[in-house]
């Protein structure tokens, strides 16, 4: 159709299309392979991250797990780059790093990640290809353990508040907003929960404290009184058979 469909122009309709299209601004990307120990740090951290908070739509959450130049489509067009990674970086078992853009190739002549493909190898390919993410931090630890098994060792696992606090600190600095899931939910509880009390109490006749000594309502005292009348008034007989079919 030529002409414009409900008021919105072809161009508008385009527009919003690209904009669906188009890679959120932030991207959190969470790497590891989940069944060997505390390679799978990063996305347990992306996890947390995911299950704790709401993000607004212009940033994404990826499990990246063990992909390598796949992530290439994930996150080309992405202006900030989050990686939560085991790193190797030859260090003490435990040590936490925090790396951003030019220090991340600086520090490490070697793959970044101990995965068979690193993220370094992904960021490489988008420099030389003339589409490097403006902004690149990468958060990780040295893990204590690789054998098979899908959870992290004890020690890893008390490193994610650590890593959580400093993955909150990087995206609040990129002008992300972000609220804790249970937060959200309790605004949303009370609010709904205030809307059915104020309902209820319409409904069921209910008074303000200040309200609660004023006498009761003319009709009700008339129907108290006719009943106790009615009671005085008839037979014996009816008030002890009332009951029976």
């Amino acid at each position: 159709m030529s002409e414009a469909f409900l008021g919105v122009s072809p161009e508008e309709i385009e527009r919003a299309r690209k904009e669906l299209e188009a890679t959120p601004a932030v991207t959190v990307l969470g790497i590891g392979n989940v069944i060997l120990q505390d390679e799978g740090f990063g996305v347990r951290a992306a996890e947390l991250l995911r299950e704790k908070y709401d993000f607004p739509p212009a940033v994404q959450i990826i499990d990246g797990g063990t992909l390598g130049a796949e992530l290439l489509g994930v996150i080309t067009g992405t202006e900030h780059l989050l990686v939560l990674d085991s790193v190797n970086g030859g260090k003490e078992a435990g040590t936490l790093f925090h790396f951003e853009n030019e220090g991340i190739s600086a520090h490490f002549q070697d793959k970044l990640s101990v995965h068979e493909v690193g993220i370094q190898d992904v960021l490489a390919t988008l420099s030389v290809t003339g589409r490097a993410i403006p902004d690149v931090v990468v958060l990780g630890a040295q893990p204590y353990a690789v054998g098979a098994g899908v959870a992290l060792s004890p020690q890893m696992e008390a490193l994610l508040p650590e890593i959580e606090r400093r993955a909150i600190d990087v995206l609040s600095r990129w002008g992300v907003e972000v609220r804790t899931k249970d937060a959200s939910r309790e605004v949303a509880f009370t609010r709904v929960a205030e809307a059915k009390h104020e309902k209820a109490g319409a409904s069921c006749g209910f008074v303000a404290e200040d309200e609660a000594e004023a006498p009761l309502d003319v009709p009700m005292k008339q129907a108290g009184e006719a009943m106790r009348t009615a009671r005085q008034t008839l037979p014996h007989e009816l008030l002890t058979k009332g009951g029976e079919g």
